[in-house]
């Protein structure tokens, strides 16, 4: 067989070996002292994070496939930290201010809480979420407690340890929940 019955395929292979180095190629790099220089439409896309969907098929891409969204649902959290579990203990301690909270370590600390009725007692609550599975071992909650004592100073206290187990049984309790309905909601 001759050269020419080739041709189409040599000709196929070629384009597709030079688009599949135009993607992956990067830009130059500056030589020694020079500075680089970037477009406006460059500087622009640098700027803003992209996510790439690495498990498209050619189907979804033609619209032909539908397919599932891969992101989790619920908030931003840390790679430790499990999102439903974060919502989960914001959903439970909505009735007292934070003073601290960061989605990446998946620490809340709640500000002082004196109980309707009770204003000589105050509380604190700290959360620790300490992984991304939902079990009772990946959460920590710890309450801090003082009194209000005659010569008006507050004075830590001892509370029991029923309490800081019943409000991680209300987290976990409610994480439940939302991971019902995260997985019932359609994405």
């Amino acid at each position: 067989m001759s050269f020419i019955n080739y041709r189409p395929s040599v000709a196929f292979v070629a384009g597709f070996c030079l688009a599949l180095a135009a993607c992956s190629a990067s830009p130059p790099a500056p030589q020694a002292g020079e500075q680089p220089i970037a477009t406006g439409s460059q500087q622009a896309a640098s700027n803003e994070t992209e996510d790439i969907d690495t498990e498209a098929t050619i189907l979804t891409v033609l619209g032909l496939a539908k397919k599932g969204s891969v992101k989790d649902p619920g908030p931003q959290t840390g790679r430790a930290v499990s999102p439903i579990l974060w919502q989960a203990a914001h959903d439970t301690l909505d009735f007292v201010k934070y003073t601290s909270e960061d989605p990446l370590t998946g620490s809340i600390v709640t500000d002082w809480y004196s109980p309707p009725g009770n204003p000589k007692l105050r509380y604190r609550v700290n959360v620790f979420i300490l992984s991304r599975k939902l079990h009772s071992d990946s959460l920590t909650v710890t309450v801090d407690r003082q009194q209000l004592g005659a010569d008006g100073q507050w004075t830590e206290t001892t509370i029991a340890r029923q309490v800081e187990n019943d409000l991680e049984n209300a987290i976990l309790s409610r994480a439940r929940q939302l991971k019902r309905a995260w997985a019932v909601a359609p994405s």
